[in-house]
């Protein structure tokens, strides 16, 4: 049932979640977090390559397949992030931001 301050809008439950995630970044230790922003570096990097035509696709997929398997196993919002990256990833890249 809905409390008496819910207005059905969910703007609390989405403020709860980035409070949550802020919570965590700051428990997690310094090597944590660059290990994850190397992570999702090397997930873009294999994006663009993807993109870059049929056989670097095909060099990349299995690597992307891998790293998105295993953020999936990490955490639901990790899989997120990533899957995130992915798209603005091909975006840059195709608008010619992002060079090889």
């Amino acid at each position: 049932m809905a409390g008496a301050g819910d207005d059905g809008s969910g703007s609390d439950g989405v403020l709860d979640s980035l409070v949550i995630v802020g919570q965590e970044i700051r428990r997690s230790s310094a090597n944590a977090v660059a290990v994850d922003v190397l992570y999702v570096f090397t997930t873009a990097f294999f994006t663009t390559l993807a993109v870059r035509g049929f056989w670097p696709a095909l060099v990349a997929a299995l690597p992307l397949a891998v790293l998105l398997s295993f953020a999936w196993m990490s955490s639901r919002l990790f899989l997120l992030t990533n899957l995130v990256v992915v798209v603005l990833t091909v975006g840059a890249t195709r608008a010619g931001y992002v060079p090889l």
